[in-house]
């Protein structure tokens, strides 16, 4: 089994802190978004991501510099050995690094949510139908921990979401909170699904390899 990534989980608004952008692309990145919350969940993830760098490989906060993408996997400019990925939901940030592999992580705030239109652009008819079995919270529950799954790997594989959801199949084990832990194999390489917490307020997973 592959190495167990280094993970951080933050509430912003437990932190009572107010995020500076580092850098130009950032800053302006950030003036796109229009609610200033908004803006703050944007940097607070970015600044959550630059800690952990910090804290495990030794350096200055302010020498990290993120490198994101749409398309391809993101990563440390300079540190090109370690994996990373960060992900926002609200308030809540999720950031992961592993040191010699390849990581994603998604986080998502749990809100009520009508998910059968969602399913059915992400959804295969099995996963779909280990949510049928289940209800009320645990139901909202499993949708989101699927949602969390899917991302996760296609962030591992440096796809995003353009790479299709509907390409990673979930074991239902995990779906539903049976397994918290899962092998997968995707494209013959072997990776690991984890779901971090549990909480009653979020759903997290990490999706990784060595």
């Amino acid at each position: 089994m592959s190495p167990v990534p280094v993970w951080i989980h933050s509430n912003r608004k437990k932190a009572a802190a107010a995020y500076q952008a580092q850098g130009q692309a950032e800053a302006d990145r950030a003036s796109r978004l229009v609610h200033p919350a908004a803006a703050q969940n944007f940097l607070h993830a970015r600044h959550v991501m630059r800690k952990l760098v910090a804290r495990e490989c030794r350096i200055e906060p302010e020498d990290v510099t993120l490198r994101a993408y749409d398309d391809a996997r993101s990563s440390i400019q300079g540190l090109d050995t370690i994996g990373v990925s960060w992900s926002r939901s609200g308030p809540h940030a999720f950031a992961a690094l592993m040191h010699e592999g390849r990581v994603g992580a998604d986080i998502e705030q749990l809100q009520p949510l009508n998910t059968g239109p969602v399913l059915k652009m992400i959804a295969s008819d099995d996963e779909r139908s280990v949510l049928d079995g289940m209800s009320g919270d645990e139901a909202l529950k499993g949708f989101y921990r699927l949602w969390c799954a899917k991302e996760a790997v296609l962030k591992w594989r440096g796809k995003g979401l353009r790479g299709g959801p509907k390409s990673v199949i979930v074991p239902g084990e995990f779906i539903s909170g049976r397994s918290q832990t899962m092998e997968l194999l995707d494209n013959d390489v072997a990776l690991q699904l984890l779901e971090v917490g549990p909480s009653d307020d979020w759903v997290a997973v990490l999706a990784f390899s060595g």
